[in-house]
């Protein structure tokens, strides 16, 4: 918070939104959509009713879908675990899309809540249609059309899915999705899905009696008739999960790193510093070692993209400045030495080397809410992802002396409507109001809040916010013994804000924020955009979204 409105703006790269302003502004359609809300939005229009404003906005959207999870080509990890969307029918995708929001909770979905909070319906309507229109690529394999497995799930799918989705999963009604083409591995986890009662929205039960006819020798021969491919099963291992390693020895949480006002409501993230990251390198300038959190860290991430296993291994093989230890990060720790006060990369570019300005996630762990899907950190800002664990990362090994790891919590019921987490060293409060508020006003609740004999709350900056989260466990990801009824349906708002705009992807990005002048600082307004973080307990993953959108507050003091 500063006294003085800078119209100084920040380039970063955060386009999901950059239609937000005008995206809700409907042209005079001859056949409007009918829009009562997220959960009933019907869509009337087609391509030719968006504008070029509109086409604009929506393909930018979707830029990051495709980019990130949802790409169509054949080179494409075959044992992706998430759909291919072109082609799809426009209202199917909105429903599967707004389902999200809480009716959809099996499999990876609940990871799609961002962009459920992120895009208004009218965006979201938009981005379907201009899906709707793209083709989606078949791309058979000859050695499996026309063999044993491909005649045997033509017979069972023209006998069982035919009179719907019509021949070979082309489907003339748009009430039913095509999926010709589709990704096998994807289609082979919603049969099961269906089977199991495990996705039960819109048509889903509709499924599950056909899935329950079939074993899943069946469900391969039908995936390699409407694929055209041979069912690919991601390799499977275990990876680290946490559980039962101590806290390293006097650990201390650094700050998150921002040091930008954004607002001029008391409360913000860098209205509060705390113990500032304090990085050593060593003499071989091998490795990096955390004054703070007692972790040591490959200084230079892996120069090469790995997959989950390969990066296991790589860590495994490790040997560094004497040191054999190495391990992938858990994704609290990797969250300690990201700084939210930097972006393109979010992290300290001196103590960590070879970090890619965009694509730059590396893998991180325990698994999420699905066995062949890893977390990743995302540091071009320091968000959250998961991602199935046959795709590759960047790998950055870490190790700590006595084979302690941040992770586990200590957590102590005070008795009277606290907790205190006790390797952090912070105060929680332990009944939230159950009112959702946006940014701002969750800041002034929490700077107004006397409470258990305390009036110094506040609201958490995004790595306290992360540190109560339990990642071996969802819906939700928090100890529920101590923090009883926490909803894990909507978010919960944290002090920090995500630095840059929404319209803004694009180079010269300015000097590292120690080398920027002081008014640099001052992204109040337009000049800081509408984003600030928030985590959610589905999962426990953070994401930037739009300030205005109510969500939830829970107070922290420093004891």
């Amino acid at each position: 918070m500063t006294t003085q409105l800078s119209a100084l703006s920040i380039i970063i790269g955060a386009t999901l939104v950059s239609g937000h302003a005008f995206a809700d502004n409907q042209t005079q359609d001859k056949n409007p959509d009918v829009n009562n809300g997220l959960q009933d939005y019907t869509i009337n229009r087609t391509i030719d009713d968006l504008s070029s404003e509109e086409k604009q906005a929506a393909y930018r959207a979707s830029f990051g879908c495709f980019m990130g999870c949802h790409r169509p080509a054949k080179e494409e990890v075959p044992e992706t675990i998430s759909p291919k969307l072109a082609g799809l029918p426009a209202q199917y995708i909105y429903n599967q899309w707004s389902d999200m929001d809480g009716t959809r909770t099996s499999g990876l979905s609940v990871q799609m809540k961002e962009f459920v909070y992120l895009l208004p319906p009218k965006l979201m309507a938009d981005v379907s249609i201009l899906l709707s229109e793209r083709e989606m690529k078949y791309s058979p394999d000859e050695a499996i059309v026309g063999g044993e497995s491909w005649k045997h799930g033509k017979e069972i799918f023209d006998k069982s899915c035919k009179a719907c989705h019509g021949e070979q999963a082309v489907s003339t009604n748009e009430r039913f999705p095509s999926f010709k083409g589709q990704m096998p591995y994807y289609l082979f986890e919603q049969l099961k899905n269906y089977r199991d009662g495990t996705r039960t929205n819109r048509d889903a039960p509709m499924m599950t009696p056909f899935a329950k006819m079939y074993n899943e020798e069946d469900y391969k021969d039908i995936i390699a008739y409407v694929t055209g491919q041979e069912l690919k099963q991601i390799e499977r291992t275990e990876f680290i999960t946490g559980i039962g390693m101590p806290a390293p020895e006097n650990f201390v949480l650094p700050d998150s790193g921002q040091i930008q006002d954004f607002t001029d409501v008391k409360g913000e993230d860098s209205d509060y510093p705390g113990v500032q990251p304090k990085f050593t390198i060593s003499e071989s300038g091998l490795t990096t070692y955390d004054e703070n959190t007692k972790l040591t860290w490959e200084r230079d991430s892996s120069r090469i993209w790995m997959t989950a296993i390969e990066g296991k291994e790589y860590c495994a093989e490790l040997n560094l400045d004497g040191y054999s230890d190495w391990r992938y990060p858990l994704i609290k720790e990797l969250h300690t030495i990201a700084d939210f006060g930097e972006f393109r990369p979010a992290i300290d570019t001196h103590a960590f080397l070879n970090m890619p300005r965009q694509s730059s996630g590396i893998w991180t762990f325990p698994v999420s809410n699905h066995p062949d899907h890893a977390w990743h950190i995302g540091f071009p800002d320091g968000h959250t992802m998961g991602q199935h664990t046959a795709s590759t990362k960047l790998t950055r090994c870490v190790r700590a002396d006595n084979g302690a790891a941040y992770h586990n919590l200590d957590l102590v019921d005070n008795g009277n409507g606290t907790v205190t987490e006790k390797v952090t060293n912070r105060m929680w409060q332990q009944n939230i109001d159950y009112n959702r508020r946006d940014w701002e006003s969750s800041i002034q609740y929490c700077e107004a809040l006397d409470y258990a004999g305390y009036n110094d709350w506040r609201l958490p900056n995004f790595k306290e916010m992360i540190s109560i989260g339990d990642f071996n466990k969802v819906n939700p990801s928090i100890d529920e013994k101590f923090f009883p009824n926490t909803p894990s349906k909507f978010l919960f708002w944290t002090s920090t804000a995500k630095v840059g705009t929404e319209k803004q992807n694009f180079r010269p990005l300015p000097a590292r924020k120690l080398k920027q002048p002081e008014e640099m600082y001052d992204l109040r307004g337009k000049a800081g955009g509408s984003l600030r973080w928030a985590v959610g307990y589905a999962v426990g993953a953070g994401y930037g979204l739009n300030e205005d959108i109510p969500y939830y507050a829970r107070c922290i003091r420093n004891p």
